[in-house]
């Protein structure tokens, strides 16, 4: 997260919030994200990435946020935010793609995972491994679905 370079932004009472406070209400979203209080992360990720639409990390967290939820429309759309904002980060990449799994989008999904783990070659990031399991599975998936002959319809 960079926003200890930026300018300090204002919270609901029009008080200025500096990077380290902004830190640490992303961290306590974190923490609610990570005890499954969703609703609850995603407000504090709501308030945080309204003070900076800038921030990759608040726009992928919001996505998880909506992906937990399953709403997976809006979480997608979180998704495509962070990855515009920060193309080098694979974690909205592996994200989107558990996304388009859950549509049905295998292939889009295994895109993902693979273009996740091309970001992380050395294999250094826990994420990436993840990916590269998920690759494997969607593209598994895909090739089971293409492989599976359609039933003859035998009413003519």
């Amino acid at each position: 997260m960079t926003t200890q370079a930026k300018a300090p932004v204002s919270n609901d009472e029009g008080k200025p919030l500096s990077g380290p406070e902004m830190l640490e209400r992303a961290t306590d979203g974190f923490n609610l994200f990570q005890n499954g209080q969703f609703q609850e992360s995603l407000a504090i990720f709501q308030k945080l990435a309204a003070m900076d639409p800038a921030e990759a990390y608040f726009q992928t967290a919001l996505g998880a946020c909506h992906l937990a939820l399953e709403d997976l429309d809006q979480a997608e759309a979180y998704f495509n935010r962070a990855i515009e904002l920060d193309p080098s980060d694979l974690t909205p990449f592996v994200n989107r793609g558990e996304v388009h799994l859950r549509q049905g989008k295998v292939l889009e999904a295994a895109r993902d995972f693979n273009h996740a783990v091309s970001l992380d070659p050395e294999g250094k990031d826990p994420l990436s491994a993840r990916a590269r399991m998920l690759a494997a599975a969607a593209l598994e998936s895909a090739e089971e679905a293409h492989g599976v002959s359609e039933p003859e319809s035998g009413g003519r």
